[in-house]
């Protein structure tokens, strides 16, 4: 599994011309699954968002997801996503605390892992999240967020998934 995660985070970083972050993810779920999650986001992008929103940033973040159920390694799952997040900063200056934000689509390899089935391999991701800039003098984050995956009732059963992950963030 984590060979699958540094061979996404190199083939991620050669796009470094079109992407601002690559981030590296693990995760877990209450439904005995555990994963890994990498990925790259274009921070900033040009697009003014409603002052009633507080003006957060606006990013667009795609990763590859693989999570495995912890009592049959042989189950797994595979996802790619599609996120815009919004960020607000919320304290600090030189070691500043973002709140995170999003929903966005998924495509999933299959429709079932362990006892949850989704019904369809498309979903949506809703996601909210930490992030911390660690260090004054790297642009490096810790994240820490919950992610929901759901088909929204669009087929029945609707199982979702719900996972809770750190990620190390690092821009370029």
């Amino acid at each position: 599994m984590w060979l699958r995660a540094s061979l996404v985070v190199l083939i991620i970083s050669s796009f470094s011309s079109f992407a601002d972050e690559v981030h590296v993810a693990g995760a877990y779920s209450t439904d005995q699954l555990r994963g890994i999650k990498a990925g790259y986001r274009i921070t900033n992008l040009p697009v003014e968002m409603p002052t009633w929103l507080g003006s957060p940033d606006l990013h667009l973040e795609a990763a590859l997801n693989h999570w495995q159920d912890s009592n049959n390694t042989a189950d797994n799952i595979t996802a790619f996503t599609i996120s815009p997040i919004l960020s607000w900063q919320i304290a600090g200056n030189k070691r500043p605390l973002f709140v995170e934000t999003g929903i966005g689509g998924s495509y999933f390899d299959k429709t079932q892992i362990g006892n949850r089935r989704l019904s369809t391999q498309f979903q949506f991701e809703d996601r909210v999240s930490l992030s911390w800039q660690y260090s004054q003098s790297s642009d490096a984050r810790v994240t820490l967020g919950y992610t929901h995956y759901s088909n929204a009732d669009i087929k029945r059963p609707n199982d979702g998934l719900d996972f809770v992950w750190l990620s190390w963030v690092l821009p370029f």
